[in-house]
């Protein structure tokens, strides 16, 4: 592994429970400074590599190591250094606001005496304390241009 490395892909492969690869045996290094992207048909693996690099995927085989740190062994190391805007908001809209906010606060290493007094303080700013456990996006809610 290339210490340098931003980002490091090693023998990556993704299957699916029928056995058909996603991405097979995919290896690169992003080093600083360096662009990259993914071009190729629907269906060759551009979207599930990116979503195992971002740990939002778990894969089949290989290793991922943002700035020196596996995906699979350090997590909030890496989500630490990383962001991702996926092209389908839906991410986290399962999620209830304090089990966002907790995830949020991992990710920055907020400790949980201070995240406690934060929500608190916060939610109750802005008068939403008794929406705290309703799902990110609630079942009633509407999205979208024309809904």
């Amino acid at each position: 592994m290339n210490s340098n490395a931003m980002l490091e892909i090693k023998h990556y492969s993704k299957s699916y429970g029928s056995g058909k690869k996603a991405a097979d045996d995919v290896s690169l290094q992003v080093m600083p400074g360096d662009i990259y992207g993914f071009i190729g048909h629907n269906g060759a693996g551009k979207s599930t590599t990116i979503r195992a690099v971002v740990e939002v995927l778990d894969f089949t085989e290989g290793d991922i190591f943002i700035d020196g740190h596996s995906v699979k062994d350090d997590p909030m190391a890496c989500k630490r250094v990383t962001a991702y805007i996926p092209d389908n908001p839906d991410l986290y809209e399962n999620l209830t606001g304090v089990q966002y906010l907790n995830f949020i606060s991992d990710v920055f290493g907020i400790s949980s005496v201070e995240r406690e007094a934060g929500i608190r303080k916060y939610a109750g700013l802005f008068e939403i304390i008794n929406s705290m456990g309703m799902r990110v996006r609630h079942p009633t809610h509407t999205t979208g241009v024309g809904k």
